[in-house]
């Protein structure tokens, strides 16, 4: 897909040099691909947390009714 962005001048004098022996287009691609990995895994740690800290939250409180039935003196 062919698109046009733009690049501040200064940003653009960095990156000319570092990609100066490959494509400008492979390296802007490369750059994506580790970018949007490096979003992905934060997200799913995000929502790996998410669940784990509701899973907690649920544990607690089967444990607390368990706790109450106990109480009650079961044989």
């Amino acid at each position: 897909m062919r698109t046009t962005i733009i690049i501040e001048d200064a940003l653009y004098e960095k990156f000319k040099s570092l990609a100066a022996k490959r494509k400008l287009s492979e390296f802007i691609n490369q750059l994506l691909r580790e970018k949007l990995e490096e979003e992905e895994n934060r997200m799913l740690s995000k929502r790996m947390k998410e669940g784990y800290l509701a899973t907690r939250r649920e544990r607690r409180s089967l444990n607390e009714d368990w706790d109450s039935i106990l109480a009650e003196d079961w044989e």
